[in-house]
């Protein structure tokens, strides 16, 4: 968008200096198709060459707001050589230029002001040096105070549309990563960070780790207690969750049902042993009242955890098979316990399942 602005402008301004080469005074057109030539045009010119190179550089809208206000004042100052030679101090290109910076440049409210007041300044004082007539400066002056209020009004709607514009595509940012009942990430958000994470580790050469954790026995839970118990019960778990990772590129997100997953970034082997088992205890010490459980009288869970260093002959789908093959693992030998799926570095043929009790 920067960049058609500033053809719309280049093509233009060749355009007037072809039409006053063609129409107007060579003692007028001369002058003013030089001045053009010489100074506005290796603006626009210098303005487009960086918007192309540099297209995300915070500064380039200070260079529009320059350029803009440096074009709007030369094109009173063609006037003014206009007037010099005898021709009309004609106001509609001063009006045209400055809804031009208003609106088309695409400024923020502040900057597109700082832009186009000068414009109106340069015009009075232009139209005094060149003893322009009272009246035609009288309403030059009026139309161009105006001109400038409706132009900052249009700049003002405009940055206020683009802000909640950026708030509502936030949100819906936010509301397609996140699960609606625990407020923690969703499966589409886990898939995507792990593969982002396995991606990363494999060019650094890192290990990932990938838990999956089931609450036991959630359906007798639901059945016993009701599905907002139930629902408070699933708040309750991925909050615990939550507060156990801290780094970065470690996440906790809703898998599915009762089901949740974590990716841990760079682990070590007896970390993520240890992780895994503070997880159960840490459930289990929430005390939350599940008489249908066959295992407990309060809420457990059920971890499965593996470990792979990411290379050529393996992908992400690998470990979280892992990871739910030692959560199943987990289950067979009682629930209430974390199972690790430990892989050794480099990856060998047979990988052991170690259970761990709660």
């Amino acid at each position: 968008m920067a960049q058609v602005a500033v053809l719309v402008a280049i093509f233009l301004m060749v355009a007037v200096c072809i039409l006053d080469w063609v129409v107007m005074p060579l003692e007028f057109a001369l002058p003013a198709i030089q001045f053009r030539a010489f100074t506005m045009l290796p603006l626009l010119v210098a303005l487009f060459a960086a918007s192309l190179i540099w297209p995300t550089n915070p500064k380039i809208p200070y260079g529009f707001m320059a350029v803009g206000a440096l074009n709007g004042i030369g094109t009173v100052i063609v006037g003014g050589i206009a007037a010099r030679s005898g021709i009309e101090f004609v106001l509609w290109g001063t009006i045209f230029v400055t809804f031009y910076v208003y609106l088309v440049c695409g400024l923020r409210f502040r900057q597109a002001t700082i832009a186009g007041w000068p414009v109106f300044l340069t015009y009075f004082i232009v139209g005094i040096f060149v003893d322009a007539p009272f009246v035609k400066m009288a309403y030059g002056t009026l139309f161009l105070v105006f001109t400038n209020l409706i132009g900052m009004y249009a700049a003002f709607l405009f940055e206020w549309d683009a802000r909640e514009l950026y708030q509502k595509n936030k949100q819906l940012q936010a509301l397609a990563r996140t699960d609606g009942l625990t407020g923690i990430d969703n499966r589409r958000c886990f898939d995507k960070h792990l593969s982002d994470a396995w991606r990363q580790a494999r060019r650094e050469q890192h290990g990932i780790a990938v838990l999956l954790v089931d609450v036991d026995y959630f359906k007798l839970y639901n059945d016993f207690y009701g599905h907002k118990p139930g629902d408070a019960c699933l708040q309750h778990v991925a909050a615990t969750l939550a507060k156990s990772v801290h780094r970065p590129l470690d996440q906790v997100a809703r898998y599915g049902g009762e089901e949740f997953a974590i990716v841990l970034y760079n682990p070590n082997k007896q970390f993520v042993c240890d992780y895994a088992d503070e997880l159960v205890r840490s459930i289990a010490k929430l005390g939350i009242e599940h008489k249908a459980s066959d295992i407990a009288e309060n809420v457990t869970i059920s971890v499965g955890a593996a470990m792979l260093w990411p290379d050529a002959s393996n992908e992400p789908d690998q470990l979280v098979r892992r990871a739910d093959d030692a959560l199943y693992e987990a289950k067979t030998l009682g629930r209430n316990r974390a199972a690790v799926h430990r892989t050794e570095k480099p990856i060998g043929a047979a990988p052991k399942v170690t259970a761990l009790t709660a």
